[in-house]
């Protein structure tokens, strides 16, 4: 099973400044302060390391390089989490403008963003392809605030580019088993039509698998197709069955209610089943209300993190936009409530006779 998402003949870091080992991947940080951030790659000349503000609540991350294409760059991003949760006491969450870093109590006075900046720096500069790099730490929150919006419109970009390859395009989808140092059985698979949950886009898990860096990552062959409505395919099975430990043998992509993928650590939103209305809820994690089932997310997530639970699936947001969205249970003809978040999401896509059927109120 691998669970080294780091390999370190390629990336060795480790910090004067702070104590670094494998062993403190997966380890979980409670009660510690939360420092709100985003993290972007981008093409960009410059070198060295730069912090910005003082270290309160807030560490956005900016970097700029150059020697590498624009799919390695939004790859790259990939590495912030691995190298950062190397980190004696601290635990870094989620993806691109939702990032969580948590900093345990005993270990506060070493942590500092001079030292995230240079753990950073050095994994990035390991990679033989990149030229030069330039760490961006931003804790002023002016900066903050103007580097997220920038953050979220190259991603929302990136998404969109994404969008022009489908899952007929290709005969190879790419598997993720990043969240197994926590989840020893769960394993996400990846395509141009089904992002993973946490967001990661097909070009970006293609990219990093391509650069060889870590380990979490694989490439999945698709095999003969056995429902191509609901999204199975026996390539898919067959790496699903192995790396869960033969925990999980069936998975039907675009399906909430017939073997749908499980769901791991970091879910933008989930897909419940609400058997009085034969449809679906949607809800987003920032949503702390009951859903019309009554749990709220957290409850969901307890439920389901880890494990293949028919009536429930993580999602991205990125997935809603994509045109196999559960196509196999009736995609958004299906869907009668969603979250707030989520409403205003989809006021940006979905016709006004689907918008018009859903509702925000339990």
């Amino acid at each position: 099973m691998l669970e080294r998402v780091i390999d370190p003949e390629k990336i060795d870091v480790q910090a004067d400044c702070i104590e670094m080992s494998e062993l403190y991947t997966g380890e979980r940080v409670k009660n510690g302060r939360i420092l709100k951030g985003f993290e972007l790659v981008e093409i960009g000349e410059g070198d060295g390391i730069e912090v910005i503000g003082n270290c309160r609540d807030i560490m956005g991350i900016h970097v700029l390089v150059s020697g590498v294409t624009e799919d390695s760059a939004q790859a790259i991003e990939s590495i912030f989490s691995e190298v950062i949760n190397r980190m004696k006491g601290v635990e870094y969450r989620f993806r691109k403008e939702n990032v969580r870093i948590i900093v345990s109590e005993e270990i506060k006075e070493k942590f500092s963003a001079e030292c995230v900046g240079r753990v950073i720096y050095d994994a990035i500069k390991a990679i033989p392809a990149v030229r030069s790099v330039k760490v961006r730490i931003i804790c002023d929150e002016n900066e903050f605030i103007k580097i997220i919006e920038k953050s979220r419109g190259i991603h929302e970009v990136r998404e969109e580019k994404s969008r022009n390859l489908k899952d007929s395009d290709v005969s190879r989808f790419y598997g993720c088993v990043s969240c197994q140092v926590y989840l020893p059985h769960h394993v996400c698979i990846i395509t141009p039509d089904r992002p993973s949950p946490c967001g990661t886009l097909y070009g970006e898990a293609k990219a990093a698998e391509e650069l060889k860096l870590v380990h979490y990552y694989f490439p999945v062959d698709r095999g003969r197709t056995i429902d191509e409505h609901k999204g199975e395919y026996e390539g898919v099975n067959r790496a699903v069955e192995e790396m869960s430990d033969g925990t999980i043998t069936r998975v039907k992509l675009h399906s909430v209610l017939d073997s749908p993928p499980s769901t791991g650590n970091y879910a933008e939103a989930i897909v419940f089943y609400i058997p009085e209305e034969n449809g679906f809820g949607i809800v987003d994690r920032s949503c702390g209300k009951k859903t019309p089932v009554g749990l709220t997310f957290d409850s969901m997530e307890k439920i389901i993190v880890g494990r293949q639970v028919e009536g429930f699936l993580g999602i991205s947001f990125a997935y809603m936009k994509s045109p196999e969205f559960l196509k196999g249970d009736g995609g958004w003809n299906r869907v009668v409530w969603v979250s707030p978040k989520i409403y205003e999401y989809i006021m940006e896509f979905l016709p006004y006779e689907l918008l018009k059927k859903i509702r925000t109120t339990s």
